[in-house]
C-alpha cells in the first residue's frame, strides 16, 4: 500500500530492490520511489473533487508539496473549477506551478501521470460518484497490471454501504491497493484553515502509517482512528453531522424565541457562547449577523458559503437510513429530517449555509389550532 512508502527522505537503493517500467527503483512490498543515483523520495498525489471543500484541501497539498520531487495531479467534472484552481494556486505560489498538472479524466490519473500516485484523494458530493470513480480507477489500473500500489482516500460525506462496496471492489480487484473512508469535519472554514478533523477506519493511532497521517496532516489538524473495520469513519462522521443538524436547528429555535422576547440578540449570541447552550452551531456558525465579524461567517454575508442546508438535510437522511441498517432508532431523526425537509422545499434555503434555518423559523406562523404555516410558500 502507499501507506508503506518510506517515510524517511535518505532511503537509498539496496540490492533486493527491483527497476519498474516507468524507470523508478522500487523496494518489494513498497511503493517507495527513488533514483539510483540520488537518495531522495517522490510522493505523487491524486485529488478528485475542487468543489468547495476539495479546492481547499487540495490547495494546502499544493502549497505543501516538496516541489523538487513530489506532484500532484487534479481533476474535477467541471472543467471551469479545474481552471479556477489551477489560476488561483499558481498565482499565489508560482514556484509550485510545474509541480502541478491539470487532467481531463479519470483515467488519466493512471495512463497520463509522469509516475504511479501513491494517493489520490476523492471530495465528491455523493456515494454514486464516489462508486464511479472508484470503479474506473479499479479498471484503468488492472488494465496496466500494476507492480505498484495506490491508497484511495475518500473524504466525501456518502452511506457506508456504498462505501464498503467500494472497499470490496477495490479488495478483490486490486489487492495490493487500499480504500479508506477519511471523511472529515470542520466545513469550508476547516478546510480553507487546514484545520480539518479527519475520521478514520482505523483501529489505534499505531495503525495510522506516517505516510497517511503526513498527509492529513497537509489539510488538517486532527486525525481520529475510529475501529478497524470499513465504515467507522463515516459512521463517526454521520453521528457528528446527525449532532450539528439538530442542535443547529435548535439553534435556530432558541434565537427565534430570544427575538420574541425582545433580547438584543447580538449580546444573548454572546451570553450562549459562554454558557450552557454553546454549541458549533451558536459560535463558530453564530447565524445571528455581526456578532463575530472578524470570522467572516456566512451570517454576515446573507448566508451564503458554508456548509449548506441541503448537505446538512442529506446527512440528517443518511444519519436516519445508517441507523436503521444498525438497528437503532433515532428519536430526534424523524423531527429533524422533517424540518430540514420543509425548509429545502425553497431552493434559496437549500442552498445556502444552514445558519440560514434562523431566518427561515422566522417566516413560520402558527394558525389558531396550531398548524404551522410557512409564510414563504404563500
Amino acid at each position: 500500500m502507499a501507506a508503506q512508502n518510506a517515510n524517511a527522505k535518505t532511503q537509498t537503493k539496496t540490492d533486493d530492490a527491483a527497476k519498474d517500467n516507468w524507470g523508478w527503483w522500487w523496494r518489494p512490498g513498497s511503493n517507495a520511489k527513488f533514483y539510483a543515483s540520488c537518495n531522495v523520495i517522490s510522493v505523487n498525489y491524486g485529488f478528485i473533487g475542487l468543489g468547495q471543500m476539495g479546492q481547499h484541501m487540495a490547495r494546502h497539498i499544493y502549497d505543501k508539496l516538496d516541489i523538487e520531487n513530489d506532484k500532484l495531479y487534479v481533476y474535477d467534472v467541471f472543467p471551469q473549477a479545474i481552471t479556477a484552481f489551477v489560476d488561483n494556486v499558481t498565482s499565489i505560489k508560482p514556484e509550485h506551478k510545474h509541480a502541478l498538472t491539470p487532467l481531463s479524466s479519470i483515467k488519466s490519473f493512471v495512463h497520463d501521470v509522469e509516475n504511479p500516485l501513491d494517493f489520490i484523494i476523492t471530495m465528491v458530493p455523493e456515494g454514486k460518484h464516489v462508486k464511479s470513480v472508484i470503479t474506473e480507477l479499479t479498471k484503468e489500473y488492472k488494465s496496466v497490471n500494476p507492480s505498484y500500489s495506490t491508497t484511495f482516500i475518500d473524504s466525501s460525506t456518502i452511506d457506508i454501504k456504498t462505501s464498503r462496496e467500494c472497499h470490496e471492489i477495490v479488495k478483490n480487484e486490486l489487492p495490493e491497493f487500499d480504500f479508506i473512508d477519511a471523511p472529515v469535519s470542520g466545513g469550508v472554514a476547516g478546510a480553507r484553515k487546514a484545520t480539518l478533523s479527519f475520521m478514520l477506519s482505523r483501529e489505534d493511532d499505531a495503525s495510522v502509517s506516517p505516510e497517511l497521517r503526513e498527509l492529513l496532516s497537509k489539510m488538517g489538524k486532527n486525525i481520529f482512528p475510529c475501529g478497524s473495520q470499513h465504515g467507522t469513519g463515516l459512521a463517526a462522521k454521520l453521528s457528528n453531522n446527525y449532532l450539528l443538524a439538530i442542535t443547529n436547528l435548535a439553534t435556530a429555535d432558541s434565537f427565534q424565541l430570544a427575538k420574541s422576547f425582545g433580547l438584543n440578540l447580538q449580546n444573548y449570541a454572546k451570553l450562549v457562547a459562554v454558557s450552557t447552550g454553546k454549541s458549533w452551531a451558536s459560535v463558530d456558525n453564530c447565524p445571528i449577523p455581526d456578532v463575530y465579524p472578524e470570522n467572516n461567517l456566512p451570517a454576515d454575508v446573507g448566508y451564503k458559503g458554508g456548509f449548506i442546508t441541503r448537505l446538512t438535510r442529506k446527512d440528517v437522511v443518511l444519519a436516519c437510513e445508517s441507523a436503521k441498517m444498525a438497528n437503532r432508532f433515532l428519536y430526534l431523526g424523524d423531527v429533524g429530517r422533517h424540518w430540514y425537509d420543509k425548509a429545502c422545499e425553497h431552493e434559496d434555503i437549500a442552498n445556502r449555509d444552514l445558519g440560514v434555518l434562523f431566518e427561515w423559523l422566522g417566516d413560520l406562523e402558527q394558525d389558531s389550532v396550531g398548524n404551522v404555516i410557512d409564510t414563504k410558500r404563500k
